[in-house]
């Protein structure tokens, strides 16, 4: 075998493990891309926790600085922010509340970056 074979052969695989971390961290920003969900925002099952079903699922959200969603319980609104991906503890101490409240529906975690009020009461 060439000497340029064997190069290549070595180099090929190194490359493509350089590579994977880029690849893994494009896909987790094309998993959390800025998007708006509008429905009726509801008091968790814990203090301090909120959720807002939308197109089927239910949203587990979040406050992002300078959002409060206390007043705005029981009215309809309009969220924007991105899913997030919790860390398995995180995860573990919230799946319970998550599975009560959203009942058979999917349900994911969803950080607030803006909320915007939109009537004072909800059609669901």
């Amino acid at each position: 075998m060439s000497v340029l074979k064997k190069l290549s052969l070595g180099l090929v695989p190194l490359m493509l493990f350089g590579l994977f971390p880029v690849l893994l961290s494009a896909q987790d920003a094309m998993g959390s891309q800025a998007m708006s969900l509008t429905g009726c925002l509801k008091q968790g099952a814990n203090t301090g926790d909120y959720y807002l079903m939308a197109g089927g699922k239910m949203y587990e959200v979040m406050a992002g600085k300078g959002v409060s969603f206390a007043e705005h319980v029981g009215h309809t609104v309009t969220l924007a922010g991105h899913t997030v991906k919790l860390s398995a503890a995180d995860e573990a101490k919230k799946e319970a509340s998550e599975k009560s409240e959203a009942g058979s529906s999917p349900y994911a975690d969803f950080q607030v970056t803006n909320l915007k009020h939109v009537s004072e009461t909800c059609s669901q």
